[in-house]
């Protein structure tokens, strides 16, 4: 029989997880924990961020941070590091006092988004430069950059996920067992920034772009008159938001462009893009047609966050 850190693994990694098998990886994560194993503190401490089969607590996911660190776990040294000085790349030093560490970190100050700046009014689209930090974009990157897949759209046919010619980057779909404390402050800024609640956010993206490789011109939100919609909108609602964090500079081209109002982004590393799906009435908003257009050189990385209207959004 594998291990309890394993058997956790496999029960996240599954299709879809159900509520008796995240409560139950819950509890092989702190059989294991217990055990010295660092992994399975720092899955610990991601499950007291996320509230995991529990009630949401900062406090308690630093106290599993730092004591994932101090058990050896670079993922969780790395993390508590950028939450001290997230200005830095993390470079643990093997004397760190993680505990200590771990108590001067004020995990409020790392939530603050920054100011929002109008690029359209209707539709609705704005920007926050430095949203996140280089040190933090490395970070994100670091997760996803052996782990992509080609990417996916839904079908206007029947509504399941599907790989179509209009799309062919790749991402990382970071589902509970992909996620960590840090991606969950992320989340969390996010949710500052939009004035949106986290529990509607769609599990968030990696997503990877490659020379020549694009998003064509698209909409985001769902189409309600389309019955190959209608059950995922009666179950999870409308995608009313789209929130993207450029996490590198380092290519040519690549722009955001919203062909309907004459509108191309640029961004630099960090900067992130926020906009409606729909109007303020609620009503999708077909002049947020968008496109990711492709990179001339180099390669292009982005965290992606579609919001959803109504709980649950996973």
């Amino acid at each position: 029989m594998s291990d309890p850190f394993t058997q956790a693994m496999e029960l996240l990694l599954g299709d879809r997880p159900g509520r008796e098998e995240i409560e139950e990886a819950g509890r092989l994560f702190e059989r294991a924990s217990a055990e010295g194993n660092s992994e399975a503190s720092e899955r610990c401490a991601m499950f007291e961020a996320f509230g995991m089969a529990r009630p949401q607590s900062w406090t308690r996911a630093l106290d599993m941070l730092a004591l994932a660190a101090s058990q050896g776990s670079r993922c969780a040294q790395d993390q508590l590091l950028l939450f001290n000085d997230n200005e830095v790349d993390p470079n643990p030093v093997e004397e760190t006092d993680w505990v200590s560490l771990r108590a001067g970190i004020d995990i409020d100050a790392r939530m603050q988004p920054g100011e929002k700046v109008a690029l359209s009014e209707v539709p609705r689209v704005r920007t926050i430069k430095r949203f996140a930090t280089a040190p933090e974009c490395r970070f994100l990157i670091g997760l996803a950059s052996e782990r992509l897949v080609p990417a996916t759209v839904f079908s206007d046919a029947d509504g399941e996920q599907t790989h179509h010619q209009a799309r062919d980057n790749s991402y990382l779909v970071m589902r509970i067992g992909e996620m960590n404390v840090l991606t969950e402050v992320i989340r969390h800024r996010i949710s500052v920034a939009t004035k949106l609640p986290v529990p509607l956010f769609e599990p968030s993206q990696l997503l990877h772009y490659a020379v020549g490789e694009r998003f064509k011109p698209h909409h985001d939100f769902l189409d309600p008159a389309n019955e190959a919609y209608r059950d995922t909108l009666s179950r999870f609602g409308q995608r009313i938001a789209t929130f993207l964090i450029y996490l590198n500079d380092a290519y040519s081209g690549g722009e955001t462009s919203f062909p309907a109002i004459g509108l191309n982004f640029r961004a630099e590393t960090g900067d992130a893009l926020f906009f409606a799906n729909v109007t303020r009435e609620g009503a999708p908003d077909p002049r947020t047609l968008h496109a990711g257009r492709p990179p001339l050189s180099g390669e292009k990385w982005v965290f992606s966050q579609w919001i959803r209207d109504r709980f649950p959004a996973a």
